[in-house]
């Protein structure tokens, strides 16, 4: 793509730091700027963006680009989209441009194989579905669906053969291990192929631009196990990004003025039959932060409905944790005593009227969750009534506001009989580390993990201040940076195709340019904010000497390495 001229004025056109403080507000860090990450929740920043460059990158996730693969990731786009929103943006005329458009598509081939592969699949289950009786008869007597939203959610049905899909894929020039990586089929002990999904109604997963991605399939007959099967990941299909019935729902959102995040397939069609088909669910995984950011898009107003029992208020108190780091404050839905789901209301002659009511009576997240879990909680317990205040705590530390945190250990004095003043000094210790959750101290390993791995390259860290001179930037007043250089030279001699022997001719391969920047951005992220010269002297030669005195054990030792050259070496590293 680097020599494609669209590619090109549109890299050259966009401000990179302009194009992203649209989403995320950056602050100075020496020649770069900082800010928090989009792409996942953090407290410090660990986001940067190099103006200069032309990239970004967060040294907490991993993420890191240029404008296109930023627009990609932000707006859930893939290569093709994102050029064509940027060339929008920036009153760029495609159509100038000789474009072949099978290279411009070039880092999408594979997902849009992908793509018709599911498509053809799915039209192999819809056209299944109209030649079982028996798959019918499922849907229409025992699960009540009309032919309407049987047509409407696209459902099919996968037969109960091992090779009749293959056959059919093969046909349209698919291979097997095609096949394979889209989850459509699996290979036993004995290398042979067979149909993953069988005897199953299915239920296709879109993404955003209404293509066939996945599929969650689920057992006609109810002794067979497990009871669903979800494709795994493939490049096509994030788990974490995509919502089943988000396609079907954000038509509707505008005018019900809501979302409603419910478990499972059967649960956003049973909304449907209750006229109100503005579910959405995930497949096959936990609610994530990219989930939250697809709903926001769409609206502030979300109501979740998960199961009653102790998972489905620990799935609720996982998802409000992760809207509330949204700023958004989700309700929580109460389906009355006897109803297990909205399929089950769904199949009474007053379900529809009934939730209507539910919905009115649908509480505030945070005091939903206290009344649950107060009510399975033995308050006479002291350490019960601690574990139920440090969950309610970890709450209320999700929430940015502090106006809505003051709010919330008000209610929850006033609910637990506690002066404000004995609650505020318990949620100050508990904030400060007392008493903290596990669960807290693992993100925090992790983020430090995330952070430490790029410390942990020192190698390629110290051969980022040689790249582009920039050492002479930091050292250029120094009186050992002649004696420094001198050493470092005699050093590269020594392993002429080395790293180092690269970085200081210039020649980098693409791979080792793109590390190479990213470094330069993290490296600039911890000397650029030092004011005082002597700690960023202190810093470099820090970093510098583990590395420098690595090499020259490693030239030492290094039997084709010259006698002479090696007292070259010793005498060099006396004068820094």
């Amino acid at each position: 793509m680097a020599n494609n001229p669209l590619i090109e004025e549109i890299l050259a056109s966009v401000e990179i730091k302009d194009l992203i403080e649209r989403y995320v507000p950056l602050s100075r860090a020496g020649s770069n700027y900082s800010g928090r990450c989009p792409f996942h929740n953090e407290k410090t920043p660990s986001f940067m963006v190099s103006p200069s460059k032309g990239i970004f990158k967060c040294f907490g996730c991993g993420k890191g680009g240029n404008a296109i693969t930023f627009m990609q990731e932000i707006e859930k786009l893939d290569f093709r989209d994102a050029v064509k929103e940027l060339a929008k943006i920036q009153h760029i005329d495609i159509e100038k441009y000789s474009i072949d458009n099978k290279k411009l598509a070039a880092e999408s081939d594979e997902k849009a194989k992908l793509k018709r592969l599911h498509t053809l699949a799915h039209q192999f289950f819809r056209s299944a579905l109209t030649n079982s009786p028996q798959a019918q008869d499922y849907l229409k007597e025992k699960r009540n669906l009309t032919s309407d939203l049987i047509e409407h959610f696209q459902i099919g049905y996968a037969p109960d053969k091992h090779y009749e899909l293959i056959q059919f894929l093969r046909s349209k020039g698919f291979s097997d291990n095609d096949l394979i990586e889209a989850s459509l089929a699996k290979r036993n002990l004995n290398g042979e192929i067979y149909t993953f999904f069988r005897n199953r109604i299915t239920f296709p997963i879109f993404d955003a631009m209404g293509n066939v991605i996945a599929f969650s399939a689920r057992v006609i007959n109810p002794e067979d196990k497990p009871k669903y099967l979800n494709s795994a990941e493939h490049k096509a299909f994030e788990k974490s990004k995509v919502l089943y019935g988000l396609n079907f729902a954000k038509n509707n959102i505008k005018e019900f003025q809501k979302l409603i995040i419910v478990e499972g397939q059967m649960d956003v069609i049973g909304l449907a039959r209750l006229d109100q088909p503005i579910g959405v669910a995930t497949s096959g995984t936990a609610l994530s932060s990219d989930h939250v950011k697809l709903i926001k898009r769409y609206t502030e107003n979300i109501y979740l409905l998960f199961d009653a029992d102790n998972a489905g208020n620990q799935a609720s108190i996982r998802a409000l944790k992760l809207f509330y780091q949204q700023n958004l404050y989700p309700k929580i839905i109460e389906l009355p005593d006897g109803f297990k789901d909205t399929d089950d209301l769904a199949n009474t002659e007053n379900g529809k009227s009934d939730f209507l009511t539910c919905l009115e009576n649908a509480e505030d997240g945070f005091i939903k969750i206290y009344h649950r879990l107060r009510a399975s909680s033995d308050l006479s317990s002291p350490i019960d009534k601690q574990k139920l205040i440090n969950t309610l705590f970890e709450l209320i530390l999700s929430v940015n506001s502090l106006t809505i945190q003051e709010h919330y250990k008000q209610l929850l004095a006033e609910k637990l009989g506690f002066a404000s003043e004995i609650l505020d000094a318990q949620f100050k210790r508990y904030k400060a580390g007392d008493g903290r959750s596990i669960l807290l101290q693992q993100q925090r390993q992790s983020e430090q993990s995330q952070s430490q791995k790029y410390q942990m390259e020192r190698d390629l860290l110290v051969l980022s201040l040689f790249y582009q001179g920039a050492i002479l930037n930091y050292l250029q007043e120094n009186e050992k940076l002649e004696d420094l250089f001198s050493f470092i030279n005699l050093l590269a001699e020594t392993d002429p195709n080395g790293a180092l022997s690269q970085v200081l001719q210039e020649k980098l391969d693409e791979d080792m340019t793109k590390k190479l920047d990213e470094l330069s951005l993290w490296r600039d992220s911890q000397i650029d904010p030092l004011a005082d010269p002597e700690k960023k002297l202190q810093l470099i030669w820090q970093t510098l000497i583990p590395y420098l005195q690595s090499k020259l054990q490693r030239a030492l030792k290094d039997p084709s390495v010259s006698q002479e050259k090696k007292k070259q070496l010793l005498e060099a590293r006396k004068k820094i």
